[in-house]
């Protein structure tokens, strides 16, 4: 079992350096074998499609955003400082993502699917991040509430980090802190939400 972690971190790792010097639409599942040190059969033992490599990359770096998100989080036992922790630090990091800002500025196609999909893997490890931060420190609020805010909170979190607006980071996460906790994470109940998927789409 070990084993098979470290060959799928190595070809992880692989496919995000070769993502950065290809990009996606020019990734070769072959140059990502070499790059790993693995046949290309090996690497399709962990990965049966370059999709299933480049969503499983993608999931990685998000993970690892989202890690840095509850860590900034919990240095604050205030609730609004807390939450605002999270959002300036997503917010921040995704700006600041190297191979994030090349895929958006130059094959966005190649990459938009998987970042913006609801069920997707970004959007739900936002959404799990933010229900981490909240759910101990808004315990009053009714947990349909805290659900709704953190589905809404993880889509306009992804969303900016696709298309960030012309305000600096620190302005944008006071804003959005305040309209989360000014709205939906006031306590009371949720009329028609009882879960994320509760929430309109269009």
């Amino acid at each position: 079992m070990e084993h098979d972690r470290t060959a799928r971190d190595r070809i992880i790792d692989a496919t995000l350096a070769a993502a950065a010097d290809h990009g996606i639409a020019r990734l070769s599942v072959g140059d990502v074998a070499h790059l790993a040190g693995l046949s290309r059969q090996t690497l399709y033992k962990y990965f049966p499609s370059k999709q299933a490599l480049v969503s499983e990359a993608v999931a990685r770096e998000a993970a690892d955003v989202v890690r840095q998100v509850v860590s900034a989080a919990e240095q604050f036992d205030d609730p609004g400082e807390a939450l605002f922790a999270g959002v300036f630090t997503t917010l921040s990091v995704a700006r600041d993502h190297p191979l994030l800002d090349r895929l958006l500025r130059t094959e966005p196609e190649s990459i938009l699917g998987v970042l913006i999909a609801p069920d997707g893997p970004v959007v739900g490890l936002a959404r799990t991040a933010i229900d981490e931060i909240t759910a101990s420190r808004f315990a009053e609020v009714a947990p349909a509430r805290r659900a709704v805010a953190a589905d809404a909170l993880a889509r306009l979190l992804v969303s900016y980090a696709v298309g960030p607006p012309d305000v600096p980071p620190e302005e944008l996460a006071r804003s959005l802190t305040s309209m989360i906790i000014g709205g939906v994470l006031a306590p009371g109940p949720v009329e028609g939400a009882t879960s994320p998927g509760a929430v309109a789409t269009g």
